[in-house]
């Protein structure tokens, strides 16, 4: 069953990356500026729709002191959601159980689709060089309609909140301040996902805040089916490329954002120190890449990633 799924914030919400509160000063245990990221990342998609069918199919013990998967119920679960934590240098297909796609995450307004993409139509590309670019336009944070329509700006979207306090206990370093964000004019979230099972709406959370959203799911079999005019390489999402695109391509337009994930496992009796994978950079969604090698391609086709949504993208008939 193919779904689409779309996100409704109900509140300010905080996509986390790297960045956390920690002490002034110390790299490693964070910072007193905190900003959202725009968009969640496709793990986080993942973790969130593991979590609802375990809910849904009332797998998951939910407590005050937490929630876990009664010893009776573990093999229905691993049925269902798989047992594997997403690894993204992993390079054999992992199992998720009856989550077997999930696209790039985009926008949605009025049933049409945007995606995030480098404005390089309205500067076009010849021998290197963008005409009539200015280093003073910010060409990256551009949003092009799938199927027809204006394109809308970062600033058109997403509406920042600020919020700035004390930690709780007045402690040395305790003031933070902290950037959410609420979507504008009707825009939702919403991704596609192929699941061997039903899955219903339902209010989640997501986001380091542990946000409030309205999860809205119907049955949908349409593609992500933007085709770039030019023939150029765009990605549709986050995409991890291990490989020199200097030597690769012939002209890119790239963003870059960093990953990381938690390795420890939850317990609802033993504390554990929650530990974080080594850090890995991905190309954001919307670069843009022209004439990509064979090897560029190599890299980018990886089935393990692109199952979850990561190193999707497009092209042209050019």
């Amino acid at each position: 069953m193919r779904y689409l799924v779309t996100l409704n914030p109900l509140e300010p919400f905080m996509f986390g990356g790297d960045q956390t509160f920690g002490t002034l000063g110390d790299k490693d245990a964070g910072s007193y500026l905190v900003k959202s990221r725009m968009f969640p990342q496709q793990t986080a998609l993942l973790g969130m729709l593991k979590k609802v069918l375990m809910t849904q199919e009332g797998l998951l013990t939910r407590k005050r002191r937490g929630e876990w998967v009664d010893k009776q119920k573990r093999e229905s679960t691993n049925s269902l959601v798989g047992q594997e934590k997403f690894n993204m240098l992993e390079t054999k297909v992992q199992n998720f159980g009856a989550i077997k796609n999930i696209s790039p995450i985009f926008l949605l307004k009025n049933k049409k689709r945007y995606i995030k993409k480098v404005d390089i139509d309205t500067y076009p590309y010849s021998d290197g060089i963008l005409k009539d670019f200015n280093g003073k336009i910010d060409i990256y944070d551009n949003f092009v309609a799938v199927d027809g329509g204006k394109n809308y700006k970062q600033e058109d979207i997403f509406k920042s909140v600020e919020q700035t306090g004390n930690k709780k206990g007045g402690e040395e370093n305790s003031l933070f301040k902290k950037t959410t964000y609420l979507l504008k004019d009707k825009f939702t979230f919403a991704f596609y996902v192929d699941l061997d099972c039903d899955l219903e709406s339902d209010m989640v959370t997501l986001g380091a805040d542990r946000s409030a959203f309205m999860m809205t799911v119907v049955e949908d079999k349409t593609p992500l089916d933007y085709v770039d005019k030019e023939g150029y390489l765009t990605l549709l999402s986050d995409a991890y490329i291990n490989i020199d695109i200097k030597e690769n391509c012939d002209f890119a337009i790239t963003s870059e954002l960093s990953h990381r994930n938690l390795k420890s496992k939850k317990s609802a009796i033993v504390k554990h120190t929650f530990e974080k994978s080594n850090t890995l950079y991905l190309y954001e969604k919307g670069s843009v890449f022209i004439n990509p090698s064979e090897s560029f391609m190599v890299a980018l086709n990886q089935d393990n990633l692109q199952q979850i949504g990561y190193n999707k993208y497009t092209t042209g008939d050019k």
